[in-house]
Parts: C-alpha cells; structure tokens; sequence
C-alpha cells in the first residue's frame, strides 16, 4: 500500500495546531511528499502518528468539556447545599436559643419549688407551735376554772354554816320563849314526856314558826348548793 503524496499534503495542515518546537520537529508536508516517494513505510508511519495525535486531542476536548459540565453541576449542587446548610444552621441557633430558654424556665420553676417548699415547712412548724401553744393555753384555762370554782365552793360551804347556825338560834329562841310562856307546862313534860300531850302554840307563835320557816326555806342549804353547783357549772362552761 503506497501512500500518495496528496494524502500527506492535506494532512500537514494539521500540524498548525502544534507549538513551534512542535511544528519545528514537525515533518513539513513537503518533504513528507517526497519522503513518500523515497521511503513509503516512514511515511505512512508519521501520517498515522499524525492521525492519532488528532484522534487523542479530540478525546482530550470531549473529556475537558466533560470535566467543566461536572465542574457547573458540583457547583450547582454546592449553591442548594449551602443554603440548605444556612437553613439547617438558623434551625440550630433557633433550637439552641429555645433551649437556653427552657433551661432558665427549668431552673426558675425549680427555684419556686424549693421556695414553696420552705414555705410550706415554715407554715407546718407555725401551724405546730401555734397547736402546742394552744394546748397549753387550754390547760392553764382548765386550772384556772378548777382555782375560780373554789371560792364557790367555800361559799357554799360558808353559807350552810350559817344557816345551819341560824336554824339552831331560831330553836333555842323558840324554846326559851315556849319555856317562859308555859314554864311548868314545860317541866311537866320534861319529867313526864309519856303522860302529857303537846300543847297547842299559840297563834302568836305559830305565826312566828312559819315566818321562821320560810325564812329557813329561803337561807336553805339546798340554796347554798344551787349556788355551789351554778358555779361549777358556769365554770366548767367557762
């Protein structure tokens, strides 16, 4: 197979693409016209080296404009990222915000706890020693109704006393005025109480017995008791 040297003069102008020491190196279509001439085998070669250079600097353009469409989608998809990044990053300073804030809600309630608690330790000891107080009060206003009962009760005491003493004076002044009356009426029956019968008093005195009777009836001891017990009972519902 010979290679004609129209073939390599249409391939020279590939080499316009080539630096200058390239294109120095670089076999002029010329002389690669005459080398074909001379030499077929060496020609061929070159041409088929040129053929390949080009196949390869294609290959590299389609892998270079492979490279920049990668290059704009990477970019394209760091933009969404980054903003979904922004997005992310004010949810998190929102969440932190709200969580530092449920941190101090957190510790004021548990501030109000323990001062509830205090408060309620201090009202329970209040209410304690207001109970103990009181009972104490309640005993010493017992003791002090059982010390004012008693000058009831020696009242009461006193004032049968008395009647009892008036009561006796009453009679021993009945039997005296009965005696000087009825002198040996008296000493009659003194010395015969079986043989003699009471005699009839009279109206005179029997009028002074029942005014001393009612006299005895309103200074009876049961009064002095009525007294008693009132005082007790006012005292005890003291």
């Amino acid at each position: 197979m010979s290679i004609k040297a129209e073939e390599l003069v249409g391939a020279s102008p590939g080499t316009e693409g080539m630096s200058s020491a390239e294109a120095k190196k670089a076999v002029s279509a010329a002389k690669l016209a005459e080398l074909a001439l001379v030499d077929p085998k060496r020609a061929k070669r070159i041409w088929a080296n040129r053929q390949s250079a080009a196949r390869s600097k294609e290959r590299k353009m389609r892998y270079i404009a492979e490279l920049e469409r990668k290059v704009q989608t990477l970019q394209t998809e760091a933009t969404t990222l980054s903003a979904q990044l922004a997005l992310l990053q004010r949810d998190t300073s929102g969440l932190t915000t709200e969580n530092s804030e449920l941190k101090l809600r957190l510790q004021t309630m548990e501030q109000q706890v323990h001062l509830q608690d205090a408060l309620n330790d201090t009202l329970k000891s209040e209410v304690q020693r207001l109970k103990v107080a009181t009972g104490q009060m309640a005993n010493g206003g017992g003791m002090m109704m059982n010390f004012g009962g008693m000058p009831h009760q020696f009242g009461g005491n006193q004032q049968m006393f008395q009647n009892n003493q008036a009561m006796q004076s009453m009679l021993a002044a009945h039997q005296l005025q009965q005696l000087q009356l009825h002198p040996q009426a008296q000493q009659q029956q003194v010395l015969h109480p079986q043989h003699q019968q009471q005699q009839p008093l009279h109206p005179l005195q029997a009028q002074q017995l029942q005014q001393a009777a009612r006299d005895l009836k309103m200074k009876s001891p049961m009064g002095g008791q009525s007294q008693w017990g009132d005082g007790k009972s006012g005292s005890s519902g003291n």
